[in-house]
């Protein structure tokens, strides 16, 4: 027990000093993405996966953009972030069962939020093979910028559904449709 609660300690001051590194907007975009991909997955009925991924009262899925700089576009920073999970992985799994979830779904987040569902030559993984975390906040992260830009519900949507199938997980946009009709959001 003594050596989870050192581990939990750890993992929860590495990750505070990352994530005071980052810019601000950056962090809030991640923390705001993390919100809408919690929406989601409980949206899909997946609760249960939200209580395994979690520890206490960190989320893995806060950190998508970790390593990410001002100004910086593409998706380089995929690469620095699933870098910083790994190693946090690697620096804890043995202590903890929990932590070794948790930084392992971060990787997944960061590794795979900008590939699309569809087959891409570009991409490592498509369709199923992206797992899921990572499908879900390609949707999340897109919600969040298309809302920052001041887009309504109805409007992120136009944006999203046609890529469903392409882009996105085309069971993660259905997901985000029924939020927002079972929210009555979706009126013009």
């Amino acid at each position: 027990m003594e050596q989870t609660n050192q581990t939990y300690l750890g993992l929860r001051q590495a990750l505070e000093t990352a994530a005071n590194a980052m810019d601000p907007e950056i962090r809030a975009h991640s923390l705001r993405t993390g919100q809408r991909m919690e929406t989601i997955l409980k949206e899909m009925d997946r609760q249960d996966l939200l209580d395994l991924w979690n520890w206490g009262d960190l989320s893995p899925l806060n950190y998508h953009d970790m390593g990410k700089l001002p100004g910086e576009y593409g998706t380089g920073h995929a690469e620095a972030g699933e870098l910083f999970f790994k190693h946090l992985h690697h620096l804890f799994y043995k202590t903890s069962g929990q932590a070794a979830i948790f930084t392992s779904i971060a990787a997944d987040i960061c590794r795979y939020h900008h590939d699309h569902y569809g087959e891409c030559c570009f991409e490592s993984a498509y369709g199923g093979d992206i797992p899921l975390a990572g499908r879900v906040c390609a949707v999340a992260d897109t919600w969040d910028h298309l809302a920052l830009d001041g887009l309504r519900p109805c409007q992120i949507l136009v944006s999203l559904e046609p890529q469903s199938g392409g882009r996105y997980d085309p069971e993660v946009v259905g997901a985000l449709r029924r939020f927002y009709e079972r929210r009555g959001s979706l009126e013009l």
